[in-house]
């Protein structure tokens, strides 16, 4: 115990120099955590694209743009095949139609934004009615920016028994506009429909949605225009798109994927994982040099000292431990710090990462600096070794 003392009131000694060799110690184990942070959120962000935003895969009638006129469709026959193919997490057709009655006013979206000149403006969109498959918990919607979530704020979303029902759910701007609640019924070519709930996707909702058949029945279109197929995994797109060629021919069907896309990210996500690997070995390597130059330092002022136990008695292997239990205690505390360097630099330095510094982070942090600490000791037990009790006395 007395020599944990010792080496505890060693580092008091020379509390300037202490300090100093803590602060850079920590801004290097600061910077190594922060880099540490983005390397497993860029890996995390990575796994995330490759299992959603590669995976998408959207079918549509030939040269169709997405306007809802309905006058073009997919046939439901050849619909039916595609749930035949392999590797495919889950099909989801869809039927949008331009809403033709005069029942509703449009409503404006306010947090959809064009691009260009008039980006701030609110614009005021068509009423498109969809349908949808009830038997899909969570559909995915087509926005401006890719894929949205309904997110129910009354009433409740279609189940099974809706399959073939006259009900829809509606977007909340839509209701807010036309003043329709839960258990209002509007006209659609004479088929009374009925509200069981409003949604709202953060995006767009001047959306009236009905299960998929009830449309097709209302409209007379026995089929879809939009398909939105989830691949199991990013590398079995194309072999599902060519499938979906035998099902589809290139007149007859335009399929697109977002496989460019996850691509493009995957580069970028792949390099910032290379930077912060770099940057986090550069950092720790950093903070071995500093520990090893700053205890080459003090053993030189302190070889008259080490001379001396020496002499009297002590062993290299005691003094060594000496000396490695104060670096030991001086990585120690430069953890704290460390950690609140790596926070800020996290928060302030790379804004644009999503990354965090978890409690998980101070324990590793701990084992850095203990790692770092045994690796430097090397220094103390080489140096002691070489000094000679008769010629430290002999020169003083």
């Amino acid at each position: 115990m007395d020599i944990f003392k010792r080496s505890f009131f060693n580092l008091l000694r020379s509390p300037g120099k202490t300090a100093v060799v803590v602060v850079i110690l920590a801004v290097c184990l600061g910077l190594g955590l922060s880099m540490f942070a983005a390397n497993n959120s860029a890996a995390s962000q990575l796994g995330a694209v490759s299992g959603k935003i590669g995976t998408g895969i959207i079918v549509a009638p030939a040269g169709y743009e997405g306007l809802p006129s309905g006058d073009v469709i997919l046939p439901q026959a050849a619909i039916a095949k595609l749930h035949e193919l392999a590797h495919i997490v889950s099909i989801q057709p869809s039927l949008s139609v331009r809403y033709t009655g005069s029942a509703l006013l449009k409503a404006a979206s306010p947090t959809y934004h064009l691009n260009g000149p008039a980006e701030k403006a609110t614009p005021v969109q068509d009423i498109s009615v969809m349908g949808l498959d009830p038997s899909i918990a969570n559909p995915l919607l087509m926005g401006p920016n890719g894929y949205m979530k309904i997110t129910m704020v009354d009433g409740t979303y279609f189940t099974a028994d809706n399959t073939n029902s006259e009900v829809m759910v509606i977007g909340q701007a839509l209701a807010e506009a036309n003043n329709l609640e839960i258990g209002s019924t509007i006209d659609f070519h004479g088929v009374p429909v009925k509200v069981i709930g409003i949604y709202n996707t953060g995006v767009i909702d001047n959306r009236i949605i009905m299960p998929i058949a009830t449309v097709q029945r209302i409209y007379e279109l026995p089929g879809a225009n939009t398909i939105i197929l989830v691949a199991d995994n990013v590398n079995n797109v194309n072999t599902i798109v060519q499938e979906i060629g035998t099902v589809f021919d290139s007149n007859t069907a335009d399929v697109l994927t977002a496989t460019s896309e996850y691509y493009n990210i995957h580069s970028d996500l792949a390099n910032a994982i290379r930077a912060s690997k770099v940057g986090m070995l550069a950092s720790f390597i950093a903070a071995a040099a500093v520990i090893l130059f700053a205890m080459f330092l003090v053993m030189r002022q302190r070889v008259r000292e080490i001379g001396i136990l020496k002499a009297i008695g002590s062993s290299n292997r005691r003094i060594g431990l000496g000396f490695g239990i104060e670096t030991l205690l001086m990585c120690l505390i430069s953890v704290v710090p460390g950690t609140g360097v790596a926070l800020i630099f996290v928060k302030k330095v790379l804004p644009g990462v999503d990354a965090s510094i978890s409690p998980d982070i101070f324990l590793i942090a701990i084992g850095v600096m203990t790692a770092l600490a045994l690796f430097s000791s090397i220094v103390p037990i080489w140096y002691i070794a070489r000094v000679s009790p008769a010629e430290v006395l002999r020169n003083e």
